[in-house]
């Protein structure tokens, strides 16, 4: 009698019953590159994601400065204080070059200003842009220009030494601390003081340089404007 030969019964699944096995190999290859393709794009686009919220992060954060933390909150002007505080007259932007009210305080602490790029030109009224940017100038800056750094939470330190003060000039600079943010020094003629150390709607007239009372005027005042940008680099 002929043995039977018993098959073994098949643990395939119904998808895949009647396929050879080079076939089910091509379908395990083709379903394990979806998987592959399907990761890639999770990791793409969780990238992109991230990316995005750093991006919103910079360009919305409070103050739009890298450099404000939540111990530099905007305070506002600060209407007390070891000065009087000047008249308000106005944070108006004109264009350069435009006529306006005149100031009621020489060097100017509010009022109408300009807001522009440095322009080129041997006549220019605004080389340096304004704001101009933080540091020690060797040439006059009009109102219009330092009146938008102050408005911008700056500190102005200015003399009118027509016969020279360089050790005095030393004083002043060694105040300004090292980085300058926030700090614009430049000479003024005519101001009525041989020294004036400004702030927004505050001003500081000195005949000779006191430590102390600048010192003091920069921790009332630093900051405490309309658009202040602690840590502002410009």
């Amino acid at each position: 009698m002929t043995e039977r030969i018993q098959r073994k019964a098949t643990t395939r699944p119904d998808s895949r019953r009647g396929m050879t096995r080079s076939e089910i190999r091509a379908e395990r290859r083709a379903r394990s590159q979806r998987r592959r393709r399907r990761r890639r794009r999770l990791v793409i686009a969780g990238g992109l994601a991230v990316a995005a919220i750093l991006i919103a992060a910079l360009l919305v954060g409070p103050g739009l400065t890298p450099n404000r933390t939540d111990d530099e909150p905007r305070r506002g002007l600060n209407t007390g204080g070891p000065v009087a505080l000047d008249v308000d007259d106005g944070r108006e932007e004109i264009e350069v070059g435009a006529s306006h009210d005149p100031y009621t305080h020489v060097p100017a602490t509010s009022g109408a200003h300009w807001s522009t790029p440095p322009l080129a030109g041997d006549d220019s009224p605004a080389p340096y842009g304004s704001p101009a940017r933080w540091g020690e100038y060797d040439v006059f800056l009009p109102d219009e220009v330092l009146i938008q750094n102050l408005e911008n939470g700056g500190i102005g330190f200015h003399y009118d030494c027509p016969d020279g003060c360089s050790e005095e000039l030393q004083a002043l600079r060694d105040i300004i601390p090292t980085s300058q943010s926030q700090f614009i020094m430049s000479p003024y003629p005519g101001m009525g003081s041989k020294f004036t150390i400004t702030a927004w709607r505050h001003h500081l007239k000195l005949e000779e340089v006191d430590d102390q009372a600048i010192r003091d005027f920069i921790e009332a005042y630093v900051n405490r404007a309309p658009e202040s940008v602690p840590g502002n680099l410009y």
